[in-house]
């Protein structure tokens, strides 16, 4: 059998909320011809799992949290979380930046304060929940954190990466998944680790897996395997390490399928 893994935000879900119809199709049709598709992102597995009920998708493999999380099935194989002191270095270094904090465990999003932009976001997204937890930062070290989660003014995550890298423990990796957001967990765990793991497990090469993304969180994926897909849209740097450069996830499931 041959492995489709697709990230989410900006490439198969478009502006937080919304798939193509097309997109979604050529992911069915190639369930049909007996390829299994699976989610490859950043979000909570819950996200995943709603996705895919919705839409029809079996989505054996799932990974999400960048690979912290990884479930084949309904088995958890793979969780990642911080450590108490990786997590107290990383909140003293968000002291004073522009950014809103999320805290993630592997099925919920916490915020101290659904603000009112939090509250929007938040009716934007069909998959999406915020718990609000008032007492947050002082209950951290009841939590199974796998990754701390920012929001940033667009195009500002650049210079936050970099100070963060100088502030937070070398263990930890914060990598931006769109444009607006990072995502800080550990350093080892990436999209392109957490379908290696699943390869081994399963004894699936790597020349069966496909994969598609846009963003710097799907890098690893593009290194893993060569049938790699970036969208047009992604940053230069990005789709240079990708193979195919392609505009839809339509596009990329009709040249694997030619292909195949």
């Amino acid at each position: 059998m041959k492995h489709i893994f697709c990230d989410l935000d900006g490439t198969l879900l478009l502006d937080f909320e919304r798939i193509e119809d097309r997109d979604i199709n050529a992911l069915l049709k190639a369930e049909e011809k007996g390829y299994q598709v699976s989610i490859a992102t950043g979000r909570l597995d819950y996200e995943i799992q709603a996705l895919i009920k919705e839409y029809g998708l079996k989505g054996r493999y799932r990974v999400s949290q960048n690979g912290g999380i990884i479930f084949e099935d309904d088995d958890l194989i793979y969780a990642s979380y911080l450590t108490q002191d990786e997590l107290k270095q990383t909140m003293a270094a968000l002291e004073s930046l522009p950014v809103i904090t999320f805290i993630q465990t592997a099925q919920h999003y916490y915020v101290q304060k659904k603000t009112e932009i939090v509250e929007k976001f938040e009716k934007l997204q069909p998959f999406t929940r915020y718990d609000e937890m008032p007492d947050l930062y002082d209950r951290l070290d009841e939590l199974s954190i796998v990754t701390v989660s920012l929001w940033t003014e667009k195009d500002e995550n650049r210079w936050i990466r970099e100070h963060l890298l100088k502030r937070i423990p070398d263990t930890l990796e914060p990598y931006i998944t769109s444009e607006y957001t990072i995502d800080i967990t550990h350093r080892i765990n990436s999209k392109g680790r957490a379908i290696k793991i699943l390869s081994e497990r399963n004894q699936i090469s790597p020349d069966d897996i496909y994969v598609i993304g846009d963003s710097y969180n799907d890098v690893s994926m593009f290194e893993f395997t060569k049938n790699s897909f970036a969208m047009a849209i992604a940053d230069d740097e990005v789709k240079r390490h990708a193979n195919t450069v392609v505009s839809t996830v339509e596009e990329a499931v009709e040249i694997i399928l030619n292909n195949g």
